[in-house]
């Protein structure tokens, strides 16, 4: 089977943010499946202004998956009280945790997409293999999906609204080191 990729909402939002949903779509290639609160939190997100893209999202990730098993239910718990920290709302960390348990409890082989610092710890610590948005656009860059003034350009306005930014990319120059 091919490998699978599952994103948090973080990385739909940003693939909205820059109009390239299309990208998104083409990166991955009829392999990507979500889990339902991911689908639930992107739902949400598509309403809000800028981000109506991200309704697309359904078409190229299906129908979402959920917890199915009493052992999957308890592994999203865990591992939501493992992301939390002190005063998190009940809901935060819970697209992460589910997709991580369905991931980890399944067997999947595939990619955790997310740019969430401790959702990728916990996901490593699980074995799980993770990859950002950044991941996504260097590689749309290297099988010339989008040029590198493209590039360069996503990467601006995702910085311009504090979407956080491939790690040592500074300037256009430290930029093409980072795209190579």
């Amino acid at each position: 089977m091919s490998q699978l990729l599952f994103p948090a909402n973080t990385v739909l939002v940003n693939f909205a943010l820059i109009n390239r949903m299309d990208l998104l779509e083409r990166l991955v290639n009829g392999r990507g499946r979500w889990c339902a609160t991911v689908a639930s939190e992107c739902a949400r997100s598509a309403q809000e202004p800028g981000l109506g893209a991200m309704t697309i999202a359904w078409e190229i990730f299906g129908a979402p998956l959920y917890p199915e098993s009493g052992a999957e239910h308890l592994d999203v718990r865990g591992l939501r009280l493992e992301l939390s920290q002190p005063g998190d709302p009940a809901h935060m960390h819970l697209g992460e945790a589910e997709t991580l348990a369905i991931m980890i409890r399944r067997d999947v082989d595939g990619f955790f997409v997310t740019d969430d610092g401790d959702a990728r710890r916990l996901a490593r610590k699980h074995d799980v293999q993770v990859v950002s948005t950044w991941d996504l656009l260097r590689l749309a860059s290297r099988c010339d999906f989008v040029d590198g003034d493209a590039l360069w350009g996503y990467i601006q306005t995702l910085h311009t609204e504090e979407r956080g930014g491939p790690r040592g990319v500074r300037d256009r120059a430290s930029f093409d080191v980072w795209r190579r």
